[in-house]
Order: structure tokens, then sequence, then C-alpha cells
């Protein structure tokens, strides 16, 4: 054994002798930090909402629930070539996309003595241009209507409320003492299908580092390995939930499915849907266009509805609300599952914000919002999420477990849901 003299250092320096480096210990934490872990489940806010609030249990993969209007109380007018004036009685109305009575347009919402309001304020009544009293579309898709104009002496300003497509409301319907029964009607509800999907994260270790101790875990490395897997998989049905698209597929083993997302189940209602909203990116979005956006759905449904958000989106409403002066105001902040809810008053009622840690973390998703109506979502659960550990083939050399769960997303009425894209700036 070799002999040493002089000043002992952490290091080889000149004039000195440095240590053995093998002999010194170092200092390190025994656990990971993860950066932007914020959020229930690392992130996966909206199923851990889910989880809390509404859950379904499901028979099949395959799931099917049905939809139905209000009972109809608008049709329009078509006049289609020339335009009525405050004295016709004969009128002519669609029988397409505003009133879709089960037996076709406007049959059955419109009987002889139904009072019809104009746009303009006139009322009229049906008194004839039905058979056996119900409206009956002609062959070329509109339904005659004989009218008495201005009923009851409610004129309002006359035929111009008869222009094409001009909105007839129905106000109601008034039959003679004695008289027979009036003609049934039904609207034919919307049958709307959703999948079950499978989610999996896996944890696969050979035998000999699962024995190890490593310095972030003196027990072993297992228990990180099974929470990185758990922020996977939460992850995967966070994400899921959000914008993932319906579909079902022949795979090797089986079907493969899909589970539809909210954003999906929204871009189904048209090819064009109102509730979607293109911001305008650094360019910004006019705020008359934001609010017919904001319109278009947070007058359905529930009064409260939560607006999932990218840092970016988040900053365009709260800088419009800090600084218009006639801007939306902050009414209030609480924290809510662990997440920062600022209350902000809009021309159409409360809306909770709330900064998404993955819409944050995701930069693709930082100018994005999603309103969600957690009154009309509902969590389909046919395998709550569980560990199954020991799958590992018998006999290798290795252990293998994984997380597991199958999970789906029944969205009643998505015309009160709503989502913005390249939200920077509101001008």
């Amino acid at each position: 054994m070799g002999q040493i003299s002089g000043l002992f250092t952490l290091g080889q320096q000149q004039g000195g002798v440095g240590t053995n480096t093998d002999e010194w210990v170092s200092e390190f934490q025994d656990t990971i930090l993860v950066r932007n872990a914020r959020g229930i489940g690392n992130g996966s806010t909206l199923f851990g909402l889910m989880s809390r609030l509404k859950n379904e249990p499901v028979e099949t993969t395959e799931y099917k629930w049905f939809e139905r209007d209000p009972a109809i109380r608008e049709i329009q007018v078509d006049n289609q070539s020339t335009a009525y004036t405050s004295s016709d009685t004969t009128i002519f109305v669609d029988d397409g996309s505003v009133a879709t009575a089960a037996a076709g347009g406007v049959a059955g919402v419109v009987q002889i003595g139904t009072i019809l309001r104009t746009s303009f304020g006139e009322q009229v009544r049906v008194t004839g241009g039905t058979s056996a009293g119900v409206a009956v579309a002609n062959a070329s898709g509109r339904t005659q209507l004989t009218i008495t104009r201005a009923f009851n002496g409610v004129a309002g300003t006359g035929g111009a409320g008869l222009a094409d497509n001009n909105k007839l409301v129905v106000l109601t319907l008034g039959q003679a003492e004695g008289a027979n029964p009036i003609a049934p009607v039904y609207q034919t509800p919307t049958t709307l299908v959703n999948y079950i999907q499978t989610y999996n994260a896996a944890v696969s270790l050979t035998n000999a580092f699962k024995g190890s101790k490593l310095r972030t875990d003196l027990e072993g490395p297992l228990r990180e390995r099974r929470i990185q897997a758990l922020e996977r998989i939460t992850r995967d049905i966070e994400l899921s939930f959000f914008f993932g698209t319906k579909s079902v597929t022949q795979a090797t083993t089986g079907n493969l499915y899909y589970t539809g997302g909210i954003t999906n189940s929204i871009d189904q209602i048209a090819t064009s849907p109102t509730q979607v909203l293109a911001g305008g990116g650094s360019g910004g979005v006019a705020l008359a266009t934001f609010n017919a956006w904001m319109a278009s759905f947070l007058t359905l449904g529930s009064d409260a509805k939560i607006a999932f958000c990218g840092p970016q989106a988040y900053a365009a409403i709260s800088n419009y609300a800090n600084a218009g002066t006639n801007g939306y105001r902050i009414t209030g902040q609480e924290s809510v599952y662990g997440m920062n809810i600022t209350e902000i008053n809009t021309p159409f009622g409360q809306l909770s914000m709330t900064m998404h840690p993955l819409f944050k973390e995701i930069s693709t998703y930082n100018d994005w919002m999603v309103v969600v109506d957690l009154g009309l979502l509902v969590q389909k659960v046919m395998e709550p999420l569980f560990l199954e550990p020991n799958i590992q083939t018998p006999g290798q050399d290795t252990y293998l477990e994984q997380f597991r769960g199958k999970y789906g997303v029944k969205l009643k009425f998505p015309q009160a849901f709503g989502y913005a894209t390249a939200l920077q700036k509101l001008t």
C-alpha cells in the first residue's frame, strides 16, 4: 500500500493531494421530482372529476343512447321566388331542417287551429291547407297553409314577417268544444353510439434490477416505475376524453375500439358546428365572433360550465377581463379538487375557467379552450382502472405487471359543449 503526504483535498489540485474519489460519499436526493406534476393524476383533471362525479356501468363495448330535441316550436317560411304581401292568405313553409317531426317536416306540428307568430309580431291562424287537420308536404318539399291574417287584431308589421326563411313561432293550438281529438305527432329520437376503449400501461423489470437498491428509492425500483406507468395510462384516458375519435377496427386479437371524446362529439353535429371557434392565433379574434361562439352553447344545458384552457387561451380571456372597458368581469376564485377556478361574468352567464396542466405542457394545446358541461358528461365504466401484477411468462427471469382499465364517454347533447383553437387574443 502506497503512502501519501501533504494536504488532503476533494480533488487533485496543484500543491495538494487528492482523495480517492471512490471514498467520497456524495449527496443524492432519494426521490425524483417530476416537472409540472400538477393536477389530479399528474394532469388527468377531467378523468379525476369524472371519477368523483358521474359514472355508469356498461354491459357491452358498444353502447347507445337516445336523444330528442324539445317539441318543435319553430318553422320557417318558404316563398322560393315571390315575396308575400301583408294580405296573402296562402303561404308555404319548409319541410326541411328546421322542423323535423316524425311524419316529415311540419306535419303534425301545424294543424287547423294553430296560431303562428311571425318574426315581426303578427299573429296568424291556420285555417286550411292540411289533410285531416295535419299539414302535408307537397312534391316540392314545401307545405302549403291557408291562414287568417292579423288574428284577433294582432297585426304586427304585416307581410314584413313573411320573407323567405323568416321564422314562425308555433304559439298554441285551440280546439272547439266537442271537437274530435287532434292528430297525434311524435318526434323520432336520434340514436347515438360510442365505444369502450381498453387502456394499458406496463411495468417490466428484470428480477436482478427489481431486487436492487437505488439512490432514488432504497426500497427498490418498482414503485417509481409504477408511478410512471400510472401517469401514462391516466394521460391516455384524459386526452381521449377530450380529443379521442370514435372508431372500431378489426385487430388480430379482436376488435380495436376507441372512444369518441368531447371535440369529436361536437364535430359530428354538423359540417361546421357553431360550437367550434377558430381563434385567429396571434392576430386575434373579434369580440363579436367570440361572443357569438359562447352564445351557441352557454345558453344550452346546465347553467354552470367549466372551461379547460391552455395558458395562451387563459391569458386571452384574463387580459380582456382585466383591461377591457366593458369587458368580462372576474367575480371570484376558488380551489376545487386541486384546480384553481376563476369565475368570469360573460353576457351569457358565469363561466368557470381553469388552466389544464396538459394543455400547458403540450405545446399544440397551449391556445386551446374546451368548455365542458359536467352535468351532461358521463363516464362509462366496464373495468375500473386497476393494477394487475405478476403477468410475466412462467419461468422467465423478469417481472411484468400492468395497469388496465376500460372506459368510455357518453356526451349528452353536445350542443351544450364548445371548443376553441388558436385562441390567443380578443380584439
